[in-house]
């Protein structure tokens, strides 16, 4: 990994993420895409595993100044993601973490909504108006929310599909293909 330039995440089409990675690599620019097995059993076959994105969707590139002109004409994406009007940078320490994580080939799952700490308010079934703190995810269907009432705590489960968060995301733009002036050196 280059010390001095920067790693960014472009944004892909749907199901375009292997046409980009294998693109981006025919003009030399560094691309990682981490991927993970999903098992997957076909009607009246045996359960098999395939080879999924971890983050759909996304790419993760560290181009070279004088490839961002060639990041334009890639068949499948849709631009950089941006932080105000500039490329977002993706911290190394946390694409190492990212690679730790696949490396293990542990089971992953990826929630792209919710985060264990959040506030949260649940929104439907029989918790409605709840609100309280994330504390973990349990399965893919299923959080723990910790409410606090009458000055103690009650966890309760809850179906994902109930709940939202109550905090402001950290806004990043997509799908504007970019100029890429102002990209930090």
């Amino acid at each position: 990994m280059s010390q001095t330039d920067p790693w960014l995440v472009l944004r892909t089409r749907s199901h375009q993420e292997n046409t980009v990675e294998l693109c981006l690599r025919q003009k030399q620019i560094i691309a990682y895409l981490p991927r993970h097995q999903v098992p997957r059993r076909r009607a009246n076959g045996p359960r098999t595993f395939v080879q999924m994105p971890l983050f759909p969707g996304y790419i993760f590139v560290q181009p070279r100044m004088d490839q961002f002109e060639h990041m334009r004409y890639i068949r499948g994406s849709c631009g950089l993601i941006l932080s105000g009007d500039k490329p977002a940078v993706m911290p190394e320490r946390d694409l190492e973490a990212v690679q730790i994580l696949v490396s293990s080939r542990t089971d992953l799952t990826v929630n792209p909504r919710l985060m264990p700490g959040e506030r949260v308010e649940v929104v439907a079934g029989p918790f409605m108006g709840i609100q309280g703190e994330l504390i973990r995810i349990k399965n893919e269907d299923r959080l723990v929310i910790n409410a606090p009432l009458l000055s103690s705590s009650v966890s309760v489960e809850v179906d994902v599909d109930d709940v939202t968060s109550l905090e402001p995301r950290k806004v990043y733009s997509a799908v504007k293909p970019v100029s890429y002036q102002g990209i930090p050196a």
